[in-house]
C-alpha cells in the first residue's frame, strides 16, 4: 500500500489463458505461476483479481493456495458472463453454479463483480443483482460490485443499483472515464475503483515498431510516448504506474504478469514511482484503446 492509501492488485488471466496482444509465451505455466504469487506476496501484495472467463485461472490459484496455506489473500472474482437480452431463472443458475466452482476452488472470495455489466442492465437484471446480495448476506463474498467498459454503463447502474466496488478501463492512452466524468461520480458515491488496462494489454510497454504494426494510426502518437519516457527518465512500465498514482480517485491498479520478472520490474516500479501528470496523452481512437475491438488483429 503506498502512503495516498493505492494498491496493487495481481490480475491473474495470464495465468490461465494464452492472454494479452503482445503475449508470445502463452500460459504461465504452474510452477512459475507459484513462484510469482510467492514474489508478490514477498512484495506486499495481497489483492489478486481473476475469474471463470480466464480459463483455468481460478483452478490454479486454488492449487497455489493450497501449497502456502496460511496466506490470506484478498481474492477479486467474477460471474460468469452471460450476455443474455435478459436474464431468466436459468440463467441465475447458471451463474450460482459457476460461482461455487470459484468457491470451491478458491475457498474464500472477498469480491464479486458482475463481469458483464450489461447482465444488469437488461430485464432480469435486477434478479442478478438480487443473488450477488444474497451472496453478500449470507457471507460468501464481502463486496459486490461491476466490471465496466463505458460511462453509459456506469450512470444506469449508479441509478439502479448500490456497488461496492467498480472495475473499469484506465491508462495513459485511455482517459474516458476520467474526462467524461465518470470516474469522479463513481468515487462520490463511495465505490471503491479497480483500474484495469493500465499497460494496455502490454501495448504500452512494447516496441514501437510492434505497435505500428499492428496500429498504424498509433505509429506517431506510441513513438512520441517513448521519447517522452526516456525524456522523464522513465520505463514504460513506471509511466503506467505514474498515470495510475496521479488519479488519487483511483484505489486499486490491477497488473497482470507473465513471469517472475515482470512481477520484480512491475514491484520495483510501485515502490519508487512519483505521481506524474500524463493528462494530455488521451487517444481519441477506440480501435486502439478498446481491446474488444482487436478481433481482426
Amino acid at each position: 500500500m503506498t502512503p495516498s492509501g493505492q494498491q496493487l492488485a495481481l490480475g491473474t488471466a495470464q495465468l490461465g489463458l494464452d492472454y494479452g496482444i503482445t503475449n508470445e509465451s502463452g500460459r504461465v505455466p504452474a510452477a512459475e505461476a507459484q513462484a510469482m504469487l510467492d514474489a508478490a506476496w514477498a512484495g506486499g501484495v495481497r489483492m489478486l483479481d481473476t475469474a471463470p472467463a480466464y480459463g483455468s485461472s481460478e483452478a490454479g490459484l486454488g492449487q497455489a493456495f493450497a501449497h502456502r496455506p496460511k496466506r490470506a489473500w484478498r481474492v477479486i472474482t467474477k460471474t460468469m458472463p452471460l450476455r443474455l437480452p435478459a436474464i431468466d431463472s436459468q440463467a441465475l443458475a447458471q451463474v450460482d453454479a459457476a460461482f461455487q466452482r470459484s468457491l470451491a476452488a478458491l475457498g474464500a472470495v472477498d469480491s464479486l463483480l458482475v463481469h458483464h455489466a450489461d447482465d444488469l442492465l437488461v430485464p432480469g437484471g435486477e434478479a442478478l443483482y438480487g443473488w450477488l446480495r444474497e451472496q453478500q448476506q449470507q457471507g460468501r463474498v464481502r463486496r459486490i460490485g461491476a466490471s465496466i467498459y463505458d460511462g453509459p454503463q456506469a450512470r444506469q447502474l449508479l441509478q439502479r443499483y448500490a456497488l461496492d466496488v467498480v472495475q473499469l478501463p484506465a491508462s495513459i492512452a485511455d482517459q474516458r472515464l476520467l474526462a467524461d466524468g465518470t470516474v469522479a461520480r463513481l468515487a462520490d458515491a463511495g465505490i471503491e475503483l479497480h483500474a484495469r488496462s493500465l499497460y494496455l494489454q502490454g501495448l504500452l510497454l512494447a516496441d514501437p515498431g510492434f505497435v505500428a504494426g499492428r496500429f498504424p494510426a498509433q505509429a506517431a502518437w506510441t513513438q512520441r510516448f517513448h521519447d517522452e519516457c526516456r525524456r522523464r527518465a522513465l520505463q514504460p512500465v513506471q509511466a503506467c504506474l505514474s498515470f495510475f498514482r496521479g488519479q488519487p480517485a483511483l484505489a486499486v491498479a490491477v497488473i497482470g504478469a507473465a513471469s517472475r520478472a515482470e512481477i520484480a520490474a512491475l514491484l520495483a516500479a510501485w515502490a519508487a514511482v512519483p505521481a506524474g501528470d500524463w493528462s494530455g496523452w488521451a487517444v481519441d481512437n477506440p480501435a486502439f484503446t478498446d481491446p474488444r475491438q482487436w478481433t481482426n488483429l
